[in-house]
């Protein structure tokens, strides 16, 4: 991984890596693959990024927060979101799908879904201001939350996100979870809440192949 070039490589290729300046926030934004402003991506704020344009890879990092990783087949398009509560609350799994529908015509029923390690409800105790949070979503609290005392509840980023991917279109099947919690696996991955030093982050990454073909239209 050359981070001074900001390349990633997979599966032999490597791609240049665009990312944005992540806020907690919901806000998806379109790398059409200008890699003029590739620099301009890094200072941008934003929490998810959506391409149709193959040979570029668009990432995110964490530390806690659920990665999500969207790809169309048929329609040969991809997106990644960086959903921590805040954003999960404000929907921005589901308005990444839109978002896809909207520029690419990608139908739900196509679109995969992997969301990868991230801290899990045997970790993650929120609030009152978060429970909050969510019900601007009209996301379910006793679907995604397990009280643990007065105020407190254990949060399933998970579950939330799930709720909102299938509530875009996308068919159950093909939402896949790795459900492997980051805290409890801080040996292995990077974790905000369980940090015994100098905290780090993970990236993780989508990228269309140079070969995919865009279908016309």
């Amino acid at each position: 991984m050359d981070w001074k070039g900001k390349t990633v490589s997979a599966g032999g290729e490597i791609f240049p890596l665009l990312s944005l300046r992540q806020v907690h926030g919901d806000r998806v934004v379109y790398a059409d693959g200008n890699l003029q402003k590739a620099e301009d991506f890094w200072q941008m704020e934003g929490d998810a990024l959506i391409t149709r344009t193959p040979g570029i890879a668009l990432g995110v990092f964490t530390a806690d927060c659920l990665p999500i990783l969207l790809y169309d087949p048929i329609g040969k398009a991809a997106g990644i979101v960086h959903a921590g509560w805040r954003g999960s609350a404000r929907g921005i799994s589901r308005k990444a799908v839109e978002k896809m529908k909207e520029l690419f015509q990608t139908r739900s029923s196509d679109l995969w879904a992997a969301l990868g390690p991230c801290i899990g409800p045997c970790c993650y105790e929120v609030d009152e201001p978060v429970r909050r949070a969510f019900s601007s979503e009209n996301i379910p609290w006793d679907l995604i939350s397990r009280p643990r005392g007065e105020g407190k509840w254990m949060l399933d980023l998970y579950e939330a996100n799930r709720f909102l991917l299938e509530g875009a279109g996308i068919l159950k099947e093909k939402i896949q979870a790795l459900k492997i919690c980051t805290s409890c696996r801080a040996d292995a991955f990077y974790s905000y809440r369980n940090a015994d030093k100098i905290g780090g982050r993970q990236l993780n990454f989508i990228a269309l192949r140079k070969d995919s073909e865009v279908p016309p239209g």
